[in-house]
């Protein structure tokens, strides 16, 4: 089904996730961080499917164990984990030993056509949705795809790189979940966390020319 025709979506929308996703990273509470989950936030791991998720609870679990060094890359020593670098919070999954090396940074633009695609079934089963169904459920409640990468600076062969769909969801916002970025009672919560990648820089890091971002 990749490539099937979703909602048109408006450069104002695409302006305003921009800006709730650098809110979101910029955010040091992980349980506040949450809130810019939906509650039934799905995350799927293509480097290593079993570091999956069904609930807004087990990503934030996720967020917690990375501080504490418990990540699912072997390329890297936990000893030299930097837990407060924004990018070992961010998906949950990335270790960096960025801190005499450079800055976290990032780019993020909307999917391609071409990547509305939700991998394979032995990726997305954690999920209990197949690729179609998760397709489906996609333009069914009209999420929005960004592709995000994210990298520590530094010399070529340090640190880490980590690419990810990300899927937002408009909701109505429930009492006591509101979050900076809502209007008028509606919010964009993150829906999906589609891992690309995951591990050492390879040197496609920035090469699609877009602004980088801290």
């Amino acid at each position: 089904m990749a490539g099937s025709t979703y909602t048109s979506v408006s450069a104002e929308t695409i302006t305003h996730i921009k800006s709730l996703y650098h809110i979101y990273r910029h955010t040091a509470d992980l349980d506040r961080k949450g809130l810019f989950f939906s509650q039934s936030c799905m995350q799927i791991c293509r480097p290593t499917p079993s570091y999956a998720a069904t609930t807004r609870g087990e990503i934030v679990q996720y967020l917690k164990d990375a501080q504490r060094g418990v990540v699912p890359v072997h390329n890297f020593s936990t000893a030299s984990v930097d837990t407060s670098d924004p990018l070992v919070e961010d998906v949950g999954s990335e270790v960096s030993n960025a801190t005499e090396k450079g800055r976290s940074v990032y780019t993020i633009r909307p999917l391609r056509a071409s990547e509305h695609e939700f991998s394979t079934n032995a990726v997305t089963a954690p999920t209990g949705l197949t690729p179609d169904e998760l397709e489906s459920k996609a333009m069914k409640e009209g999420w929005v795809g960004m592709r995000v990468d994210l990298w520590d600076e530094g010399g070529a062969g340090e640190g880490i790189l980590v690419k990810v769909q990300y899927w937002w969801r408009k909701e109505h916002v429930e009492n006591g979940e509101e979050a900076e970025g809502d209007v008028d009672g509606y919010c964009w919560r993150h829906c999906l966390h589609d891992i690309m990648y995951l591990g050492p820089k390879d040197g496609t890091e920035g090469v699609e020319n877009l602004e980088v971002l801290e």
